[in-house]
């Protein structure tokens, strides 16, 4: 009887938000028009909100069509603690890297979570003329992410690192600051365990250095695939 009692709550739930929904796109297709029919005297500008307005909204209504359909639902996941991180790097021509970034985190509850990396950093120039430069970079990144829809998530990060850059026989240390933002999706594996992707940007990288070393990162653009249990 319990059982019954609970599926029926879910699909009533499902439901008023489904009629939430509807009524909420009917109500702002309304405000739409009533604007663009109001906008009669020099009002091009109303005009054009309303038009640009209906296309997000039909593209968001889309969007949320096929995601329905294409995202799997997330299971609830036990427990409060994440492990985890990620491990990556590369090598273009005379260039190599190696990161190594273990993570640990808390849910706030099953949506939030607050959490910091450790970070490991080993970069390498390999150049026979001016001589070979390597960097070791050290640091914590804070950071905060919040789900809002089927593994979908929003990413906040505030990094500080440290770098110690040896070329030939002289070395120099720097402190680096990057506030990293972005999002992701979650690929869950049960109810303990996942696989994540994301894509973020740098806000305090400079389009402008004075050479390859002022900064750790070659680009404003991070891409991270990891894992957590």
């Amino acid at each position: 009887m319990n059982r019954i009692c609970l599926v029926f709550m879910a699909k009533f739930e499902k439901a008023k938000i489904n009629y939430y929904s509807i009524r909420a796109d009917t109500d702002f297709i309304v405000f739409l028009q009533k604007i663009y029919l109001d906008s009669s005297n020099n009002t091009l500008i109303m005009k054009r909100f309303a038009i640009i307005a209906s296309m997000a909204l039909m593209l968001l209504g889309c969007f949320g069509k096929a995601s329905a359909q294409l995202l799997p639902d997330v299971p609830d996941l036990k427990g409060k603690f994440i492990f985890g991180g990620n491990i990556g790097g590369g090598m273009s021509g005379n260039y190599l890297n190696v990161t190594i970034a273990p993570q640990v985190g808390y849910r706030v509850f099953n949506p939030w979570e607050l959490g910091v990396r450790g970070i490991y950093d080993f970069t390498c120039v390999f150049n026979r003329t001016l001589g070979n430069r390597y960097g070791h970079y050290f640091g914590v990144a804070p950071y905060t992410n919040f789900q809002f829809y089927k593994g979908l998530f929003v990413h906040v990060e505030d990094e500080i690192m440290y770098g110690l850059v040896k070329v030939n026989d002289q070395k120099t240390g720097q402190w680096f600051n990057s506030i990293f933002v972005g999002g992701g999706y979650r690929l869950y594996n049960g109810s303990k365990s996942f696989m994540y992707v994301m894509v973020l940007y740098n806000l305090s990288w400079s389009a402008i250095q004075s050479s390859g070393w002022d900064t750790p990162y070659g680009s404003p653009i991070a891409l991270r695939v990891g894992y957590c249990f």
